[in-house]
């Protein structure tokens, strides 16, 4: 994605994704989970799939900056395919000239290149090799000391299965075994957001990868679990900073 957003504020959401920044101009403020984090220019940040963050000016101008999102499939497979999914470095936002390098020239082979070239793919695993100082081992598959409530585990589980239908509290309490008053209290204390927060969000991310595919808004708006073509350009345009239609013309 390469943007440049004066007034769009991000409200708090999070990407299946790695998210790869590079500032270009202006500055921009986001908080990070508990943190409160801000990259100005020349400055990249690096973000965790399903870290749930906001975005907006940190000056009156504004921020320009470019995106690669990287599946973690990728980052996984190159950094150690026999071990854990690896973690983020503790630092978010830093300099470095080589990584930054790297993501120029991805960047630069995505527009020039066409889709599913060898460049592409060469240029994106580059970026990745030059990511490696800022990831570090993540956490053994046993015995972690941060396992989700099982109830808030439940509650996901049953968004992520019924992330295109209509779910209401009460039936999502039941699966969990709580109130509703204290299932959403602890899902956001495990999550940073709340259980429709976290089910916009799975929307969000099929609808990217509809609108990528060739879909038009409208069937995406139908397929996605929306009420119509203008609730999801509402609801899109408030998560990504741009229409549907804007981000499918420039796929």
């Amino acid at each position: 994605m390469h943007a440049r957003f004066v007034r769009h504020a991000y409200r708090p959401h999070s990407h299946p994704t790695w998210t790869v920044a590079v500032l270009e101009q202006g500055a921009a403020r986001f908080s990070l989970e508990a943190t409160q984090q801000r990259a100005a220019e020349g400055e990249l940040f690096v973000l965790e799939p399903d870290a749930v963050h906001t975005g907006m000016a940190a000056v009156p101008e504004g921020w320009t900056y470019k995106v690669l999102y990287i599946e973690p499939e990728i980052v996984h497979e190159w950094a150690e395919r026999d071990g854990s999914p690896p973690r983020a470095a503790r630092w978010v936002v830093f300099r470095d000239i080589q990584l930054r390098g790297a993501l120029e020239r991805a960047h630069q082979t995505l527009v020039s290149e066409p889709a599913g070239s060898l460049g592409i793919e060469e240029a994106v695993l580059g970026a990745v090799a030059a990511l490696r100082p800022h990831l570090r081992p993540g956490p053994p598959e046993r015995g972690r000391t941060h396992a989700e409530h099982n109830a808030v585990r439940r509650a996901r589980l049953h968004l992520c299965e019924r992330w295109d239908r209509r779910v209401s509290l009460a039936e999502l309490s039941q699966v969990a075994g709580l109130s509703r008053f204290e299932l959403v209290r602890r899902f956001r204390e495990q999550t940073d957001i709340t259980p429709h927060a976290f089910q916009t969000n799975l929307r969000i991310a099929q609808a990217r990868r509809l609108l990528s595919a060739g879909v038009s808004p409208a069937e995406v708006a139908a397929e996605c679990g929306f009420a119509d073509q203008p609730h999801l350009s509402r609801v899109f345009k408030r998560a990504v900073g741009v229409s549907p239609a804007r981000y499918a013309a420039a796929q």
